[in-house]
């Protein structure tokens, strides 16, 4: 382990909190009052045109005299009915958006609901499916023939994949609905990387990857949730072994004025700069082998790193490889 001087990368304008429609969009009784002092400031135009050319020497009084008078008077009106009118139309534009951005809340809040009451009931008859499958590989029914084995391991794989993804619709519900557990103490980044790249050891012998750590000696210390980050890191690093085919990974942990920052580079193939604003989208599946997860670890990763004050965003070029980076607040 080694100490980084370097200063973190700043993060890219597309990689601030996000906010939805709903917060985007000022209270009603709001809106329309900065809607209505700004037209009526706007309906002085015309009045202050008058009173221009009444009193500037270059005019007199005679400009309302006669038949300029009567042209002068209609033009004035008809510039108020046009203000009139405008300020009505777009009132009717402002309340019909008002309205669309209401129903659509209602739909996505309808949507979480179900999304979420479809995974918990999906979640018993897994965990049976899993059991059940389990004591047949470990033998308690019997031993099984050559034949049996492989397809009870697909089945097994099958099944350990549904179980994820639902896990992953769950919290990706509860985020949406603001309701995730989160226990937040005192969390050192090294303890967390290091348990996250235990844990993938195997598989990157297995693959012939080789991972690098490069982490300060001194303790990054971020104030969250250590199961919630530990499971934002394995989602980094299960992306980045998918995805890897040679080579291998590069885990940095730098330090900024008050601010650590994580970075998870690979090798492989890379990602286009037309698909970087959208991986972090939900469902959203990009590049060679992206059939096999469900979109929505990259989602649910930036959630929960918003939840902890944080932004995430990624880095990458074809044929060059990928680097996703995480900026978090350094706690107490």
């Amino acid at each position: 382990m080694a100490d980084q001087a370097k200063t973190p990368r700043r993060p890219p304008d597309a990689a601030l909190p996000r906010t939805t429609l709903q917060e985007e969009l000022p209270p009603v009784s709001g809106l329309m009052s900065r809607f209505n002092i700004a037209f009526s400031l706007m309906s002085i135009i015309p009045l202050l045109t008058c009173f221009y050319l009444i009193t500037v020497r270059f005019f007199s009084i005679s400009i309302l005299e006669g038949l300029n008078g009567i042209y002068f008077l209609l033009a004035l009106v008809i510039a108020l009915l046009g203000l009139f009118a405008g300020q009505q139309l777009i009132r009717d534009i402002i309340r019909q958006l008002v309205a669309a951005n209401v129903k659509l809340a209602r739909l996505n809040d309808q949507q979480a609901a179900f999304v979420s009451n479809v995974s918990h009931e999906f979640r018993s008859p897994l965990a049976i499916f899993k059991g059940a499958l389990d004591n047949l590989a470990d033998g308690l029914h019997g031993p099984l023939t050559p034949d049996q084995v492989e397809p009870l391991k697909m089945c097994q794989k099958e099944v350990n994949r549904l179980a994820r993804l639902v896990g992953d619709l769950l919290d990706l519900s509860r985020i949406e609905a603001g309701k995730l557990p989160m226990q937040k103490h005192e969390v050192v980044l090294q303890d967390a990387l290091q348990v996250v790249g235990q844990l993938f050891g195997g598989l990157l012998r297995e693959r012939g990857l080789n991972l690098t750590m490069e982490l300060p000696q001194a303790p990054a210390r971020v104030l969250g949730d250590r199961d919630r980050l530990q499971q934002v890191f394995v989602n980094l690093f299960a992306n980045a072994v998918k995805f890897t085919d040679k080579g291998g990974l590069r885990v940095r942990l730098l330090q900024d004025s008050g601010t650590f920052q994580v970075e998870v580079e690979d090798t492989g193939p890379g990602i286009a700069q037309e698909d970087l604003d959208r991986i972090f989208d939900k469902f959203e599946r990009v590049g060679h082998g992206a059939e096999e997860g469900s979109g929505l670890g990259l989602p649910i990763a930036r959630d929960i790193v918003e939840l902890h004050h944080g932004r995430i965003w990624a880095e990458s070029r074809l044929g060059q490889g990928s680097r996703f980076i995480i900026r978090l607040p350094a706690g107490a």
